[in-house]
């Protein structure tokens, strides 16, 4: 969708669950000061960020292993 999520910084759990909680945290203070368009907007960003670092995360071990193994099949072919 955006790009590869796979980064060696991310790889550690606690980084990837801080960014999460920041973004939950910020979506909450939105919210509280009224402003529900900016809250609607890092709610979407702390739903994607949820999905993407804390569920569907491979590591970035396996996103580079995928990018070379689709290099050997670009050049095979």
């Amino acid at each position: 969708m955006l790009g590869p999520a796979e980064h060696p910084w991310l790889d550690p759990l606690w980084r990837r669950v801080a960014l999460v909680v920041f973004c939950g945290v910020w979506t909450v203070v939105e919210f509280a000061m009224g402003n529900t368009g900016w809250g609607s907007i890092i709610g979407a960003v702390t739903a994607y960020a949820a999905w993407c670092y804390l569920y569907a995360y491979k590591g970035s071990d396996a996103a580079a292993s995928e990018a070379s193994a689709e290099a050997r099949e670009d050049e095979a072919q």
